[in-house]
């Protein structure tokens, strides 16, 4: 009897969708002892076997300001990463149906290291703990199907004194479809991320405004970031003017844990 092994694979970076197994919070900041709390819950009506690993990364761009994560940048991770300072508890575990896990993180400290934000990522993985699935065909072929899930969230560590803010090198706004799309060069000031939020706002000649739009931002050193604001169908050809506010605030993150900044504010003119 001939048997193939199918192995699906998922890594979710930029929050959790619904599965099986579940995280919350969905960033971790350790407090002022370096200690983190992340709890795992099992919604399956299956046992789950969870496995925790750290890994550095940070979210970065492509060519075209297109958000993706950045796994390899080995200078980044000696400048801002926990590295090995950081352990967790338990390390794997199996998690019953319906059960909550509660993982601790420790970040040990280090004087010698400057003051500022210090990050890495928490990768959860899980699968039922009997992972294959058998299924016999009729030609006498079997199939074992073993689901895994990958969830990545990160985790914070402030060390002394903590600043951020956002620096414009270029930054224009053109139309796309049924979008306008804003494309920044930028530079975080500061020794932290920033974290937090924009809130654009699409304006007539007149003042009326006809399209705004809001997302989380998570900006950590440099680069091209390329946004797009949903405009109506029917929209008028014409000159708009485009405000964005960047502010230091998020819904999924208390204002304690986020290092705050002034707002930033950004007119752009744009004719289609």
């Amino acid at each position: 009897m001939k048997s193939l092994l199918l192995s699906i694979q998922f890594l979710l970076v930029f929050g959790i969708v619904q599965a099986q197994v579940s995280l919350a919070p969905t960033t971790v900041f350790a407090d002022a002892n370096g200690i983190g709390t992340m709890y795992v819950s099992n919604g399956s009506d299956k046992p789950q076997e969870v496995n925790i690993s750290f890994l550095f990364g940070y979210p970065g761009n492509d060519a075209d300001g297109n958000l993706q994560m950045i796994y390899s940048d080995s200078i980044r991770e000696n400048q801002a990463g926990l590295g090995d300072r950081i352990r967790t508890f338990p390390k794997s575990f199996i998690l019953a149906p319906g059960q909550q896990q509660a993982v601790r993180f420790q970040v040990r400290p280090d004087r010698n290291r400057p003051d500022g934000m210090y990050f890495t990522r928490v990768k959860v993985a899980s699968n039922e703990q009997t992972a294959s699935v058998e299924e016999t065909t009729t030609e006498g072929i079997s199939t074992q199907i073993s689901l895994r899930l990958e969830q990545v969230i990160a985790v914070f560590q402030k060390n002394g004194e903590t600043s951020t803010g956002l620096e414009f090198k270029e930054i224009a706004a053109s139309r796309k479809g049924n979008f306008i799309k804003v494309e920044s060069k930028f530079t975080v000031s500061g020794n932290s991320p920033f974290l937090g939020s924009l809130e654009a706002v699409v304006k007539s000649n007149s003042g009326e405004i006809v399209a705004r739009h809001q997302q989380t931002v998570a900006m950590y050193f440099e680069g091209l970031r390329s946004y797009s604001i949903p405009i109506p169908e029917d929209i008028t050809p014409g000159d708009y003017e485009v405000e964005l506010l960047f502010k230091t605030e998020r819904s999924d993150i208390s204002s304690s844990d986020l290092v705050q900044s002034p707002p930033v504010r950004k007119k752009l003119s744009v004719t289609f």
